[in-house]
């Protein structure tokens, strides 16, 4: 075994993780998120305080050049890209009259790319090739409520059926096998809204049939063994927030018991998935420990667990740092040949030394930027590299492995190229309790000196992280002439279940501690002004903007808060049905039982914000409604404290439309030059071309 530090993360390599990777985790971007490139902002804006603000003095012949928003956040020239499994086509997204489609062209690019979809209001979402290449998987979800419909492609003609027309209903793919290239496994809660029955839908037919039946709210995992698709694997989501897993071999006819884990290990422990054989089934553990392992059960352990005799486990890797994944698995045998250890940045453990020459020439060519393999032909010879770094955009490129030779073939975003963009630092702060708070932090690309503002830019989830890496918020806002940071208070995932537990609980107590915490540092260090510090953010770090305004009025002179909860009570009772399997979990987190919702929630301390709020939401969330941003906003009105207050009517959970995402980037800007000073890009058109409709507002026209 080689461990060796990481450029950065190795997509899995399973087409049905990347097929359905590319739809959920671009439906998940939609919304604000530091974990990456951000793709979308909502905010408000508020009345200017008596307070002045008082800008250093710059040089104005040694400022860079404003980044147009259109380049930091408009639609890139190329992205999703993903490597059809004979290795001959691509399929991406670009830009069709103003509106991310779907595009296939053959990999030598011999001929131009050809046009797969029209879409022209809301970007159409990736698509992963099926295991034989024949079509195309994509998804569809209307006006961002996530009832998601799965679409089939031909990637010859652009033909377009709809596999799961039913209205209302939640699509999921769950399952794929080359040795079934004819058929998924899909979920869909058309029968209960709650819980996602499995169906095995032909795409040639489009005919579905019932394969199991969710009676009882536990999920089911799949594989495809002897010709035929088996469920495996049920999980029973425990009253207490912990997860009891059972068995069910092929050939057995009864579930039975195969792990149990109480709520401290729960959310970083199970099963991970069967080798192609069925000999070995691997997992995650962390029960005793507070960093993750790999194990494995071989399958004659397996028949013989669950009746008197403890599912012993082999120990495949035990992880130096907060998470560990697979990152390569052989293509025949599906055995992990390479995971990755995730902190502040990571670093690969390679488990096969066969990979380890092609891993070192992506070294070689990465240089001081980051790699990620995001796909691989079907024969494992082309693998297709991402190459990016906190400042600079990413660039696709083609590795062969058989002649050991690379060559590129895209840049997302080519225009960012001729502009100075700002490197992220690592960090490592300390709490009052002395946690330790792993963050990251961009300075201005502004020549000035002494302290500077600062904005704090919050993660959602609670349970997600902040990555190390090339982040659009971060890059505007240092180009318009703030610090910004980042923190990965407790309760963040990745940084082991000790970090993740001490989060309990804790919203509006110590996870809010840990920001004021940072910001303090900051402004001790010398580099963030007391006077100009901001905290924005989207979910829960919309939720945590709202804290911030009301549980430390006199710290922060603005807030920025997209589709964040208000009150904590009606956000739990709106909850979408299908969140149920997870919602035990989710409430102990809350502390519900434990702590006060009344006295967490942001709503019912209005009288005590003192500072302007910009505040944003998609009117049809359906995780967090609408509603919560309007009660916040009609207190903060009828005391007549500083608000802005903008809704879009055609988005959800965040900004899938571009126009909308810049309209929001548009109104950050006006909102933070307006009361902490800084650069900002006049309206235009950002506005307009939108539909946004402003319910309050305090910003001068521009």
């Amino acid at each position: 075994m080689r461990i060796k530090p990481s450029n950065g993360f190795i997509a899995r390599p399973e087409r049905l993780a990347r097929l359905w990777g590319l739809v959920s985790e671009w439906m998940r971007r939609r919304f604000w998120t530091t974990s990456g490139a951000c793709q979308t902002v909502a905010l408000l804006s508020g009345v200017l305080l008596a307070m002045p603000v008082t800008l250093m003095p710059r040089a104005a012949a040694s400022e860079p050049p404003l980044i147009p928003r259109e380049v930091l956040f408009g639609n890139p020239e190329i992205a999703a890209v993903d490597l059809s499994p004979d290795g001959k086509r691509l399929v991406f997204l670009a830009p069709y009259n103003g509106v991310l489609n779907l595009w296939v062209r053959d990999l030598d690019g011999r001929s131009p790319a050809r046009l797969l979809t029209r879409a022209s209001r809301r970007p159409h979402d990736p698509a992963g090739w099926t295991a034989d290449g024949r079509y195309l998987i994509s998804s569809r979800d209307g006006d961002g409520d996530e009832n998601t419909v799965l679409v089939r492609i031909d990637p010859t003609t652009g033909e377009s059926v709809d596999l799961t027309p039913a209205k209302g209903v939640r699509a999921m793919l769950l399952a794929a096998d080359r040795e079934a290239p004819d058929e998924l496994v899909v979920g869909l809660n058309d029968r209960d809204p709650r819980y996602h029955d499995l169906y095995v839908l032909s795409l040639r037919t489009g005919a579905m049939r019932l394969l199991h039946k969710v009676q009882d709210g536990r999920p089911v995992s799949v594989m495809h063994v002897d010709g035929d698709w088996h469920p495996y694997l049920r999980a029973e989501p425990l009253p207490n927030g912990g997860a009891a897993y059972e068995l069910r071999l092929p050939g057995e006819t009864t579930w039975r018991p195969f792990q149990r884990f109480d709520f401290n290990d729960a959310r970083m422990s199970g099963p991970l998935g069967f080798t192609r054989d069925g000999l070995w089934l691997y997992g995650a553990l962390t029960t005793g420990e507070d960093r993750p392992r790999i194990v494995r059960w071989h399958r004659d352990q397996l028949v013989r667990c669950g009746s008197g005799m403890d599912c012993r486990s082999e120990l495949v890797h035990r992880s130096n740092a907060g998470a560990v994944g697979f990152a390569l698995s052989d293509m025949e045998t599906g055995v992990p040949t390479v995971l990755v250890e995730t902190d502040l940045r990571s670093q690969r453990v390679v488990l096969d030394d066969a990979v380890q020459p092609d891993l070192d020439a992506l070294e070689r060519l990465a240089g001081d930027a980051s790699f990620s393999i995001l796909d691989r032909d079907r024969a494992d010879r082309l693998w297709l590299v991402a190459i990016s770094s906190s400042d600079r955009s990413a660039e696709y490129w083609l590795w062969d492995r058989e002649r050991q030779t690379s060559r590129k073939l895209f840049a997302l975003q080519p225009r960012l190229e001729q502009y100075a963009l700002a490197p992220m630092e690592s960090l490592d702060l300390k709490a009052r309790d002395g946690r330790r708070l792993p963050a990251y932090l961009t300075r201005t690309t502004l020549t000035a000196e002494g302290p500077q503002p600062l904005v704090l830019l919050v993660h959602g989830g609670p349970q997600a992280r902040d990555f190390w890496g090339y982040n659009s918020m971060h890059q505007l806002l240092a180009n318009r002439g703030y610090h910004v940071l980042s923190v990965n208070y407790r309760g963040s995932t990745g940084f082991g279940k000790a970090h993740l537990l001490a989060g309990e609980g804790e919203w509006y107590g110590a996870m809010q501690d840990d920001l004021v915490d940072a910001v303090r540092w900051a402004v001790d260090a010398g580099i963030a002004d007391p006077d100009r510090l901001v905290i924005m953010g989207a979910s829960y770090g919309g939720y945590a903007a709202l804290a911030g305004l009301t549980r430390d009025p006199q710290l922060f002179a603005a807030a920025i808060s997209e589709v964040g909860p208000a009150n904590l009570r009606t956000m739990l009772a709106s909850l979408p049905p299908y969140w149920a399997a997870g919602r035990a979990m989710f409430e102990r987190m809350i502390g519900v039982g434990r702590v006060d919702l009344d006295a967490i929630s942001p709503i019912n301390h209005v009288d005590r914000i003192q500072r302007p709020l910009l505040l944003g939401h998609g009117a049809n969330d359906p995780r967090v409604k609408l509603q919560e941003s309007e009660a916040i906003a009609s207190a903060m009105a009828k005391r007549q404290l500083p608000i802005d207050f903008v809704v879009f009517p055609d988005e959800g959970h965040g900004l899938a439309n571009p126009r909308n995402a810049l309209a929001m980037v548009a109104l950050v800007e006006a909102f933070l030059q307006q009361h902490v000073g800084g650069r900002a890009e006049p309206f235009g058109t950002a506005i307009s071309d939108s539909s946004l409709e402003w319910r309050l507002r305090s910003l001068p026209k521009r």
